[in-house]
């Protein structure tokens, strides 16, 4: 395969409520994420932890300390620093929810109505609590404190029942409170326990005393209660609307509604210890802290972590770097992931849409903007104007976002003809943004005025894409009606059309290559080149509508994804399909890194985006052509399925034994391995680089030229007492010598063209061994080992005191090699040296 499964990015929590466990003054959270969990710090809301990827969906957590013990497919498994350590005992009771620690104790509730009871330590089963589904069906349990090993558990008819897990006696059952029981929590004061009912009161009753201390009442039902502990008398609610209502205990009243807190189920809320902080985190895919400062007991949001909690359905990288990717979701958001690191994610605001809701009294996903059905992006300006352009389902606007700002821009842009925009691209240079229209009109703005500046009038129907070229030259543009058409960028006027064998439903560009790639309606890949003006490849073998395509960083490969689940990948040069693969869930967009490392895919029912590393920038990938008729429906069936990557990623043996399948998957798939001799009428030049053979020809030149310069002299230094001469005047000497100063140069030693050196090279030893075993490819691999010096040392030194041996084993290795055609230039180069010297 070209690509292994890296990890999914994009996923925070979901329906399950979350738990949270105190190490000292530090605070985690654990919350599930599908079929795995995370472990996040409550300080920065940093992930830690990722936990493994299970068979199913996890159904509830809970944290113990270094352990985490997690409720999936009917079992409770244990995990520490998220590695699977161990398992509790099977209680083969169905799902298991609700888990719970106490003590020493873990307890669940099962599908058929049973609590559950593990020992903590031994992971065995301690005892087991039925119950009788008409009378009292089991909804939540909590453990009253400083009661011993006593539990108190609430029903789907309204009462609830006080067990001791030791004795398995039902100690005492209050009547009903007219209305189902949905969440139980210890309140600060001992006895007392608040009741969230389905009906939306909240009762805080007494146990010991069997009598209700407090009813207060809100909106939906109760899905989730938490107390302050830091000495305020204050309660928080929550709904499954996403709404959190803010009690004051000692006034019985409600102080504040935190409307549209989620934009979906919020399952569990809760207090830090001692701090005036609120924890919360809901099904829409994010986990939010709330910090109390005011005195009106008003909470401002102090951080959050989010993603998409409806899944993307385009998806694109932004910037050269690869960094980020840019997606838009049908929860109607524009939302930019980091690759990197996942704490920079973030969602592109779109104004104070929560202050707008609590004044109107409305929801927030009402106020946001229609879905996105396309965007553009361009890094070039962005530190200067907006650097993103997008289009809405069924809207005549087209907004400008600011990814410096990471929130929405100063233009909203209105279609000309009052039409719907459907199709957006942004220049190279980051100045202009083009808008397609539904009734066939083509925009050109300024993105930095927001003014129009020309219109291209030419197609039928409405534009599915439009692209400028890096030199703002030419507008290419498709439509419904079938043709690609060619436009002057300066003038607005049409070049040239290209009439296309079937409706383009989606295109994209390479600028680098000049080719434009259209998925058209026929399930075919259809890819022009702008220079000729032609069809250059067609690319046939989906079977249902093409939902995205997309070029690699190098404009080698075209990859397109399907609703046949399948992603392929098409070579261009050859025009061969070279690696397909299909998915559990219909990919509906796709993306390639700009580096060229990752391939990054969005899926129809998950709200993550998931990465696939191309596997040929790490190790050697056989190429083949596959047949798109070779992938018949038997290959479409439930096997051979390529599982989707997961938040924890490759990891340990694991990766190492799917890259041992591939290499056996290759090694029998038949590749076909290029012979070190074509034919033996071609010569063969040698895989040695050019530059070792050239410097080897070059040698005594390059040394000559690389030889330092005479080294300066000392100037002589006059003696203390200079010499005189004899006489009656005295003179100075001049004439007079140093002793053993003879003047004479001493002329160089004669050098000797081939070495008499006694000892025998590495080459000689090789020669002789090659002459007794008659195999000289010996000589030629053991100077290949060898640099450009060292082969000339090795040459320049074959002894000749042993009757010319060596000297007559080396011709008969080139006159061999050569007459095989194999290393041709390189021996030919080793020749040259050796005749002369």
């Amino acid at each position: 395969r070209l690509y292994d499964p890296y990890r999914a990015i994009g996923y925070i929590t979901s329906n399950v409520a979350h738990s949270i466990q105190y190490r000292g003054q530090t605070a985690f959270i654990t919350t599930g994420i599908g079929r795995s969990f995370h472990v996040y710090d409550v300080e920065k809301i940093g992930l830690l932890f990722v936990g493994p990827h299970f068979t199913s969906d996890v159904v509830s957590v809970v944290s113990i300390g270094d352990e985490t013990f997690v409720s999936v497919d009917g079992r409770v498994v244990v995990c520490r620093r998220g590695k699977q350590v161990g398992e509790l005992e099977y209680a083969d009771r169905g799902e298991l929810s609700s888990l719970m620690h106490f003590g020493d104790y873990i307890l669940a509730i099962s599908a058929d109505n049973t609590v559950v009871v593990w020992n903590k330590e031994s992971r065995e089963m301690f005892t087991e609590l039925e119950f009788v589904n008409e009378s009292f069906q089991v909804t939540s349990i909590v453990h009253p404190s400083t009661y011993v090993n006593k539990i108190v558990v609430g029903s789907a008819q309204g009462a609830v029942q006080v067990w001791n897990v030791q004795t398995r006696r039902c100690l005492f059952e209050s009547k009903s409170f007219g209305s189902g029981i949905a969440c139980m929590v210890q309140a600060p004061a001992i006895d007392v326990l608040a009741l969230g009912l389905l009906d939306g009161r909240i009762i805080l009753h007494n146990v010991r005393q069997d009598r209700s201390v407090m009813q207060l009442a809100q909106e939906g039902r109760v899905t989730a209660v938490s107390f302050r502990t830091d000495d305020v008398p204050m309660m928080a609610t929550a709904n499954a609307s996403g709404d959190v209502a803010l009690w004051n205990l000692d006034n019985k009243r409600l102080v504040h509604v935190m409307q549209a807190a989620h934009d979906s189920t919020i399952p569990s809320i809760d207090f830090l210890n001692g701090q005036p902080l609120l924890v919360t985190s809901s099904s829409d895919n994010s986990i939010k802290e709330w910090v109390f400062e005011s005195k009106d007991g008003v909470p401002r949001l102090l951080r959050q972590r989010s993603g998409h909690y409806s899944a993307p359905h385009m998806i694109r990288y932004h910037g050269h770097k690869g960094f980020d990717i840019m997606s838009a979701g049908r929860d109607r958001t524009l939302r930019l992931f980091s690759v990197i690191k996942d704490a920079q994610s973030t969602e592109m605001s779109q104004g104070s849409l929560l202050r707008e809701a609590r004044k109107t009294g409305t929801k927030v996903a009402d106020l946001r903007l229609p879905q996105v059905a396309a965007f553009a992006t361009n890094e070039t300006m962005a530190r200067s104007w907006d650097n993103v352009l997008t289009c809405h389902l069924s809207s005549p606007y087209a907004y400008t976002w600011s990814t410096e700002r990471k929130a929405l821009g100063k233009f909203t842009l209105h279609s000309p003809d009052d039409s719907e925009i459907s199709a957006v691209a942004i220049s190279a240079c980051g100045n202009f943004g083009f808008l397609g229209l539904a009734s066939g009109v083509i925009e050109m703005v300024n993105v930095q005025s927001g003014l129009s500046r020309r219109l291209f009038t030419g197609h039928t129907k409405s534009v599915t894409g439009v692209h400028a070229d890096a030199c703002n030259h030419r507008v290419y543009s498709a439509s419904l009606d079938g043709t690609l058409r060619v436009w002057d960028f300066g003038t607005g006027a049409q070049v040239h059309s290209v009439q296309l064998q079937a409706t383009p439903s989606r295109t994209v560009m390479h600028n680098e290559s000049g080719l434009i790639a259209c998925a058209c309606d026929d399930a075919t890949v259809r890819v022009v080149d702008i220079e000729s003006f032609r069809v250059v490849r067609k690319f046939s073998g989906h079977r249902n509508r093409i939902t995205d395509i997309a070029f690699s960083h190098d404009g080698r490969w075209v990859v397109s994804c399907a609703l046949d689940r399948t992603i392929r990948t098409w070579d261009l040069p050859t025009g061969h399909m070279v690696d397909w693969f299909r998915v559990e869930s219909v990919p509906v967009s796709l993306a390639f890194s700009p580096t060229g490392d990752f391939l990054a895919t969005a899926h129809m029912d998950s709200v993550g985006i998931y990465l696939w590393a191309n596997r040929t920038q790490f190790t050697e990938v056989t190429l083949r052509q596959i047949s798109p008729d070779s992938v018949d429906s038997s290959s479409l069936s439930t096997e051979g399925l390529v599982a989707l990557p997961t938040s924890a990623g490759l990891v340990g043996d694991d990766a190492a034994g799917d890259a041992d399948l591939d290499a056996a998957d290759e090694k029998d798939a038949g590749v076909y391995v290029v012979p070190e001799q074509l034919t033996d009428d071609m010569v063969t030049l040698s895989s040695q680089p050019r530059s070792r053979w050239q410097t080897l020809l070059n040698l005594s030149t390059i040394k000559k030229r690389n030889a330092p310069e005479r080294a300066p002299r000392a100037p002589e230094q006059a003696p203390f007492f200079l010499p005189t001469t004899e006489g009656l005047q005295p003179r100075f000497d001049l004439e007079r010598k140093k002793a053993g100063d003879n003047g004479e140069k001493q002329e160089p030693l004669d050098r000797t063209r081939i070495s008499t050196i006694e000892a025998l090279s590495g080459l000689a030893r090789t020669l002789y061994q090659a002459e007794e075993t008659l195999n000289f490819a010996l000589v030629v691999e053991y100077l290949k080992g060898l640099n450009p010096s060292a082969v000339d040392l090795e040459i320049r030194t074959l002894p000749v005191t042993d009757n010319l041996r060596a000297v007559r084993a080396f011709l008969r290795a080139v006159t061999v090699q050569l007459r095989s055609k194999r290393e041709f230039e390189l021996v030919q180069a080793y020749l040259q040296v050796f005749l002369g010297v």
